[in-house]
């Protein structure tokens, strides 16, 4: 019914997974800088409404490091699928991800199907996800034994969607890039040509 949890467990993605597809338009070139602007990150930003459910990404900058950031995903899911009304559950995973700053460079990034290219200064980072757990809270959420394995379920009136209650194991983001346009987020993959985007969110 939801593949968006399934994908945010497995994948252990932060925000939505899959990409834009596609290679139209531009090409990756050398780092241009090894000083992206990484104050830029720094911030609250939120999703738009996917199938129930809204991503909130808390970006920061660790003290004494110059060229880190950490990504913290929070995850409201409600009762519709226009994300209107009370928050019915909450996701969170107990540990963030590491994005390291390597370099940038002037690409484009392909937004989704049938979306135009965007130009843009896309910095090029590695990522690690430690491993971790996920867990969900709320008045919709119940623990379940499905199959001998525990689950985390939301209980819409369609029926429920789960999530396993498990240690996942540690590797890097579905991301391999960020890139900021005014108040909107891109983190993006590269495809060998530009990079597709993997999520996009809004400045809160």
């Amino acid at each position: 019914m939801r593949t968006r949890m399934w994908c945010a467990a497995m994948a252990l993605c932060l925000t939505a997974c899959g990409g834009g597809g596609g290679n139209a338009g531009g090409s990756s070139a050398p780092p241009l800088s090894t000083s992206g602007n990484l104050d830029a990150y720094a911030g609250t930003w939120t999703s738009a409404c996917t199938s129930h459910g809204v991503d909130t990404v808390v970006i920061q900058r660790p003290a004494g490091s110059g060229n880190t950031l950490t990504l913290d995903v929070t995850t409201n899911y409600y009762a519709n699928t226009a994300c209107t009304g009370d928050v019915i559950a909450t996701q969170v995973w107990s540990a963030g991800t590491t994005a390291t700053y390597v370099g940038t460079v002037a690409t484009s990034i392909v937004p989704g199907p049938g979306v135009p290219v965007i130009s843009a200064s896309v910095d090029k980072v590695t990522t690690q996800v430690p491993q971790r757990s996920v867990t969900l809270t709320g008045t919709f959420v119940s623990h379940k034994i499905i199959d001998g394995q525990p689950n985390w379920c939301i209980d819409y009136a369609g029926g429920a969607v789960c999530v396993p209650d498990r240690i996942y194991p540690a590797g890097p983001a579905p991301f391999d890039g960020l890139a900021v346009q005014g108040t909107e987020l891109y983190e993006v993959k590269s495809n060998g040509t530009n990079f597709d985007a993997v999520a996009h969110f809004t400045k809160r």
